[in-house]
């Protein structure tokens, strides 16, 4: 493929995708005021993998006809659910539950800065180099987060509990991300958002449960959950894997600003809600240190680049 097509298609896999993922923080304020975070959730991430069943199943019918059918006893089960419990249980829990405490556009920022773990962690996982630039990049985005929660809370200790749980679902999306190139799985992307999202919904059904929390359908918020569900989960999904398999870790993760870049474009057309300034200041020291860290040239070892270039 030629690069400058190949690089036009990365972009628009990013922009969709992080447009999507920022539309998610906002939905989901609106269905909590009716659904508990978990069952949240669970519910968004059911009806998410349900909603792939019928373009999965045609894709099926077509490789069977051709011949070229893969047994489900083949797919690498363990692999596909530790991505599950990470991507999906552990990054959605956590996110749930802390925006019951926070506002959308700042757990959009706070999901944002895991570019930070992704890059410390990519070169010792994945064997990419980290450069100068994109140490500079990591440096000045992390003070951005601690200006985005605010440099007393910090040094007092006094980081809401919102706040924390956000970050721990930040944490647990850079594991699923360092994981998911790791294992270089051979399923096509919406394959594997369709078993990662299943899977993750059943460990959330089981905390759900284990956390007592009462199970309610949406009604008053029915258009925002399926949104939710299916174009801010199905459709984010399937596109951000996709970019994944295309560019670096650190890299891709990078673009990961511009999902509080949405949710607060979202936000105040919706309802009004504004950034505070210290918010605003920590915002854009993050969107400058992740600028420097995209352009990086995605950094592969030589085995991952022929192997990712067949990759759907």
């Amino acid at each position: 493929m030629d690069p400058r097509v190949a690089q036009r298609r990365y972009l628009l896999l990013i922009l969709c995708s992080t447009f999507l993922q920022g539309s998610s923080f906002v939905a989901s304020k609106v269905v909590l005021t009716e659904l508990p975070p978990v069952w949240l959730a669970t519910l968004r991430f059911f009806v998410a993998a349900l909603s792939l069943l019928p373009w999965l199943w045609l894709r099926h019918r077509n490789r069977v006809a051709g011949g070229m059918a893969v047994p489900i006893t083949a797919l690498p089960w363990l692999r596909l659910a530790v991505i599950g419990l990470l991507q999906t249980a552990g990054v959605m829990a956590f996110l749930t539950m802390g925006l019951t405490q926070t506002t959308a556009s700042k757990a959009a920022i706070l999901m944002a800065s895991n570019p930070l773990l992704v890059a410390l962690l990519a070169g010792i996982l994945l064997k990419e180099r980290v450069r100068p630039q994109t140490w500079l990049g990591l440096l000045l985005a992390f003070a951005g987060v601690v200006v985005c929660i605010g440099v007393q809370s910090v040094m007092s200790g006094a980081i809401g509990h919102g706040e924390v749980l956000v970050m721990a679902g930040s944490a647990c999306w850079a594991f699923a991300t360092l994981a998911s190139k790791r294992f270089r799985l051979a399923i096509d992307t919406w394959t594997l958002a369709f078993w990662q999202m299943l899977v993750g919904a059943a460990a959330l059904t089981l905390l759900a449960a284990w956390r007592g929390e009462p199970f309610v359908l949406p009604t008053d918020t029915a258009a925002a959950f399926l949104w939710l569900a299916i174009p801010a989960s199905t459709g984010a999904m399937g596109l951000w894997f996709a970019a994944l398999h295309a560019g670096g870790a650190v890299r891709t993760s990078g673009f990961l600003f511009l999902c509080p870049f949405f949710a607060a474009l979202i936000a105040f057309a919706t309802g009004g809600e504004m950034l505070s300034t210290h918010e605003l200041l920590g915002g854009v020291m993050i969107a400058v240190g992740i600028v420097l860290l995209s352009r990086t040239p995605a950094a592969q070892p030589a085995h991952q680049a022929a192997s990712l270039e067949n990759m759907p």
